[in-house]
């Protein structure tokens, strides 16, 4: 158990070292896009994308949970060497995912042909002509995508996620690449963005497909005649809680912007994502930590190294002191980030700031908690306190955003995030405590 336990220790600290330098560039290429993508589009048609940048994330998380269903049972069948269970829950999961996003895809088409957006999002028509084909172009690339985005997955569930991380920023480095080329050559259309921003990762998931089960695994290249009826349950019963925690965050994350753009006007997302964006660097830094506990901790979990999980836990008690203090520091220095960052294009609220800063703090001391308890298995209150926050959540944004302006939205995400946040630090302890019990 020792040993193990220092190979998984290992193996987490080099996909950490690993990831920080992929994500220290994958965050420098996200902060050149922020400026670069304003500049081709200016701050209304910006706001736009960054609404419909939103709703693609409801498509990204249409697969039922598939994607995090697929991480702990293959990482748990991997635990114990059995290979022919780790290529029927792969090939089960590609299989039903394909079939999922051409219905995702289909009826995504099918009602943005019968709704009118310009109305639901106050978009001046004069402005923009081509809005709904931008949604539906950038929808059906999307579900593609995600079909094979299934193969980070894959390197999550073995303890890689440095591979996976490569996948991400290598497909964010050709999109920088794709909107400087749209920029220099003025072709600074809100469509070819679209395209710049969705294209871009699909080409780089496409090749990593091949690359992975043509050479890297071919052991678990997907097969239709390796789809089990029998794995669907495992997958789905417990995709179905990470699908419903998923959507309920997606509804705090989307709603945020269509709210602003529906309260006040398009230009107005701008600021607030900018915002976002900047202090949710913090969060990134954070991912890159805790992303390889989950599946280290499903490892642990299963083998009853619980000291283990223990342990890891107080190490990310010492983070969040860390996090705490880079995000003070953002706070106060903002004014002239903003300055050096967007210049003169974009004006951002200190109370702004401020709120957005709060909020994420809040996000990453929740996720401390919740991602050793998803890699136990362990999602039911979580599942259950998301969906309450995600229905409280529009009401209330909607009241204290017409009193208070955008940083109202903020405010009303630390609300309705608090309560869940007090229920996994509650959950984890009483868990482990359990666990060690039983063990003694």
């Amino acid at each position: 158990m020792a040993d193990k336990s220092q190979e998984r220790s290992l193996l987490l600290r080099k996909n950490i070292f690993a990831s920080f330098l992929l994500k220290g560039w994958s965050a420098g290429v996200q902060l050149l896009l922020v400026p670069l993508t304003i500049a081709c589009l200016g701050n209304y048609v910006n706001g736009l994308w960054m609404v419909i940048a939103s709703m693609l994330m409801w498509i990204d998380n249409c697969d039922i949970g598939l994607g995090n269903g697929l991480r702990n049972c293959l990482a748990e069948s991997t635990a114990v060497s059995n290979e022919r269970d780790s290529l029927q829950y792969v090939s089960t999961a590609f299989v039903m995912l394909t079939i999922i996003m051409s219905v995702v895809a289909l009826l995504s088409v099918g009602v943005l042909l019968s709704i009118d957006v310009y109305k639901i999002l106050n978009i001046d028509s004069t402005l923009i002509i081509d809005f709904t084909q931008v949604l539906i172009a950038s929808m059906i690339i999307t579900c593609a995508t995600f079909v094979f985005k299934l193969t980070g997955n894959v390197y999550l569930a073995l303890q890689l996620p440095a591979v996976n991380n490569l996948i991400v920023t290598t497909g964010q480095t050709l999109t920088l690449f794709s909107v400087a080329m749209l920029y220099y050559l003025d072709s600074r259309s809100l469509f070819f963005v679209a395209l710049a921003y969705t294209l871009s990762p699909l080409i780089v998931y496409i090749l990593a497909f091949v690359y992975t089960f043509g050479i890297k695994y071919p052991h678990l290249r997907p097969t239709i005649s390796a789809f089990n009826k029998s794995k669907v349950k495992s997958l789905v019963n417990l995709g179905v809680k990470f699908f419903v925690i998923q959507i309920a965050g997606i509804v705090l994350f989307m709603s945020s912007s269509l709210i602003i753009s529906h309260l006040f006007s398009p230009e107005s997302v701008t600021p607030y994502q900018v915002a976002y964006r900047l202090f949710s660097l913090s969060l990134v830094v954070f991912m890159l930590i805790i992303t390889p506990y989950w599946s280290a901790t499903t490892d642990a979990y299963k083998r009853g190294d619980y000291a283990w999980i223990r342990s890891s836990q107080a190490t990310l008690r010492k983070v969040l002191v860390g996090i705490a203090l880079i995000l003070f520091l953002m706070v106060i220095t903002s004014k002239w980030i903003y300055r050096i960052w967007v210049g003169d294009m974009v004006d951002v609220p200190f109370t702004l700031s401020l709120y957005m800063a709060i909020y994420l703090f809040e996000i990453i001391f929740s996720q401390a908690y919740s991602f050793l308890l998803n890699g136990m298995g362990k999602l039911n209150l979580q599942l259950i306190m998301t969906s309450i926050a995600a229905l409280l959540f529009v009401p209330l944004a909607i009241l204290i955003g017409r009193h208070t302006g955008v940083e109202g939205i903020c405010i009303a995400l630390i609300i309705v995030n608090l309560p869940g946040t007090i229920v996994n630090v509650i959950q984890f302890n009483y868990v482990l405590t359990l666990c060690q019990e039983k063990v003694e």
